[in-house]
């Protein structure tokens, strides 16, 4: 949330473009041949999800469970594309987010001796990776608002790559169980990577002030540079795959809602 909080103050100053715009005469139709555009933001989505399992010692049954927390983090976002007809264009874009969170990997060990008598032990795995890479089809519809601010309203699919760092504890090898038997301790916590590719939807409004143009010579058309913002939410079903005898609580998700900040380039 900290990341995205400057950049809603961003977009809402684009809005005020926005109105100051709708004041102005409305310029109908969508010239440019093409765009680029390259921002900086932030996805928000806290999610959590628990993995646990069970196993036998000492002729009774113990447990594991390690709870994650995932969430959004810095976004870098870049996409280009073309006009198509009238004010209808279709571009693809890349967005990537990164963040590192921790896991808390809990285990109820029976009593060797004393039969119900569970003991309990805790270990935390810390900065577990978390990466979202995407891919978006974009078609969008361009509302040329005045000839300094364009106003794009975009939808289309989207393909992610997600990949999470997962913490679970091998029971009972991982276990350390020492006479006189008063308590149990996690000798070490195992991680590892698992991947998902699902296909989900981007949908989102884009904004652009220009504020400089370059007039086109012969061949080369007028390009305009500005500045722009966009707010959107992107989002697929996530299941991240498990190990054998291990269940999962929690819907997960990729993606979730997302704002940014960057340059803008029409030609």
């Amino acid at each position: 949330m900290r990341t995205m909080k400057p950049l809603l103050l961003g977009i809402f100053a684009l809005a005020g473009f926005t109105a100051e715009a709708a004041a102005q005469p409305a310029v109908q139709n969508w010239t440019d041949r093409g765009y680029f555009n390259v921002s900086l933001g932030g996805q928000t989505g806290e999610q959590e999800f628990e993995d646990s399992s069970t196993f036998t010692i000492y002729g009774e049954a113990g447990a594991v469970a390690t709870a994650h927390s995932i969430g959004g983090g810095t976004l870098f976002d870049i996409s280009a594309g073309a006009r198509v007809w009238k004010n209808l264009g279709v571009g693809i874009g890349y967005s990537s987010i990164k963040n590192k969170n921790d896991a808390t990997a809990s285990v109820r060990v029976p009593h060797p001796v004393v039969f119900g008598q569970s003991r309990v032990a805790s270990a935390t795995a810390s900065d577990l990776k978390h990466t979202e890479n995407a891919v978006h089809l974009q078609f969008l519809w361009m509302m040329p608002l005045t000839n300094n601010f364009q106003l794009a309203f975009v939808v289309g699919p989207s393909f992610f790559t997600v990949r999470q760092e997962v913490a679970t504890v091998r029971a009972p090898q991982d276990i350390s169980d020492v006479a006189p038997f008063t308590s149990v301790s996690i000798r070490s916590v195992t991680v590892t990577d698992v991947k998902d590719s699902p296909v989900g939807v981007n949908v989102g409004v884009d904004g652009t002030y220009v504020i400089d143009r370059i007039p086109g010579l012969s061949m080369v058309p007028e390009r305009m540079i500005g500045v722009g913002g966009f707010v959107r939410y992107v989002g697929a079903s996530l299941d991240l795959p498990v190990e054998a005898g291990v269940t999962r609580s929690g819907d997960l998700k990729a993606g979730g809602t997302q704002a940014g900040l960057g340059l803008r380039l029409r030609f």
